[in-house]
């Protein structure tokens, strides 16, 4: 049997605070202000990494809401693919950091999906008859005068 010896190097981590992993779905926007679903994996107090559908400009400014905290401003630092890393303008406190954690996100989903049902199933509304129809437009006429007769009684008794 052949043995190999594997020398590993340790290299120490530039990065200033450490990553939580956290699994959470955002929502991200970028300079248009348009919506894009995103994943935070994972969270540090002087950042984030990202994964979404859409490559983003490095160097591009984002607006990134995170659940316990809020909205956030940030720069995208780098990108692989569908995986976006980026560095808060204003690091998080460690309290935020702590927030988010404990945050809970109330929907997550796939939705926009088909509809409930085919709309071969859909039935129209049956048409209302002429008495009912003539019926609600006298109504909604009569509540329609309704603050104006209130207003003018207003104003007879304050005179």
């Amino acid at each position: 049997m052949m043995q190999t010896n594997i020398a590993a190097k340790l290299y120490p981590s530039d990065r200033a605070t450490d990553r939580i992993v956290v699994n959470r779905p955002s929502t991200l926007r970028d300079h248009t202000g348009a919506p894009l679903d995103v994943v935070i994996e994972n969270i540090s107090e002087g950042g984030c990494r990202l994964r979404c559908d859409r490559a983003m400009d490095v160097e591009g400014d984002i607006r990134i809401g995170i659940a316990g905290i809020g909205i956030r401003h940030a720069q995208v630092i780098w990108n692989e693919g569908d995986i976006l890393g980026c560095a808060f303008d204003n690091p998080l406190s460690q309290s935020d950091v702590a927030s988010t954690l404990q945050a809970v996100t109330l929907l997550q989903g796939q939705f926009g999906g088909p509809d409930i049902m085919p709309a071969s199933q859909l039935r129209p509304m049956p048409e209302l008859a002429l008495r009912t129809k003539f019926l609600i437009l006298i109504v909604a006429a009569a509540i329609a005068w309704l603050p104006f007769i209130a207003l003018a009684k207003l104003i007879r008794a304050l005179i």
